[in-house]
């Protein structure tokens, strides 16, 4: 689908993230992996861009296959990387995430029922994800601040898939970027639309879900999950079918 002026959706078939432009200055919303770095670079070079005219990364949580450049976009353009203070350890120490974040369900539990539930971790494992590079230096924002970078973009918290999941809401009831709080392809349980990402990936699902109750307050036409395609139908919809899915 076309998304909105000023709006770049980068990434792969299972993992989303997003460009925001405004005037000559970028923001990432979110960072990828690190075999995406080519990519990025060549989609700048089209829109007559570099590297060097991004101005802030917001990760909005951390999880690997979220902050996969964070680090060398920091490097090369000095860009401010912006995420919630909870989840900050896990970008300063990546090597260290389950001191900070572990699932309500063992993935074996899935994958012996549904193999290709697999297919996702395999394909974060093969694109650099344990590689990934630490980010000491890092922005924090409170619960509802409007950040001063470009494009504008209010910080929800929306904790549960980790405690620092953060949704990004462009003004305007343009684009909520919500990350994996919401999104619409659970690749371990196949399930297709709106949902939250089930136990293997869930730190506390009683939150999750409150957080969807939190999402369906907010005016926002258009959803720009992690995973899964571009949702239309409001966030508020989503949010509904999301809590009425449940956690698997």
């Amino acid at each position: 689908m076309t998304l909105p002026a000023g709006v770049v959706r980068l990434g792969d078939p299972l993992v989303n993230f997003y460009l925001l432009q405004e005037g000559t200055d970028l923001t990432l919303v979110d960072a990828g992996l690190p075999s995406h770095w080519g990519g990025l670079s060549d989609r700048l070079e089209s829109l007559g861009r570099s590297v060097r005219d991004i101005r802030a990364v917001l990760v909005t949580h951390g999880h690997l296959d979220h902050f996969g450049i964070a680090r060398r976009v920091s490097a090369e353009a000095g860009a401010q990387v912006w995420v919630h203070d909870e989840d900050a350890p896990i970008l300063r120490a990546p090597r260290r995430t389950r001191r900070y974040w572990r699932p309500e369900r063992s993935l074996a539990r899935y994958a012996v029922r549904r193999p290709s539930a697999l297919r996702a971790p395999l394909h974060l494992a093969r694109s650099g994800a344990l590689g990934t590079a630490a980010v000491p230096v890092l922005r924090s924002f409170r619960d509802g601040e409007v950040l001063d970078v470009p494009g504008r973009p209010q910080a929800v918290h929306t904790p549960g898939h980790t405690a620092g999941s953060t949704t990004f809401l462009l003004p305007g009831r343009a684009v909520a970027f919500t990350g994996d709080a919401l999104v619409t392809d659970d690749s371990v349980t196949g399930r297709q639309g709106p949902c939250l990402l089930c136990r293997a990936f869930t730190q506390d699902s009683t939150a999750a879900r409150e957080s969807l109750r939190t999402l369906g307050t907010l005016d926002a036409d258009l959803v720009l999950p992690g995973h899964g395609e571009p949702w239309t139908g409001g966030i508020a919809e989503a949010a509904r079918l999301g809590l009425e899915s449940g956690v698997v």
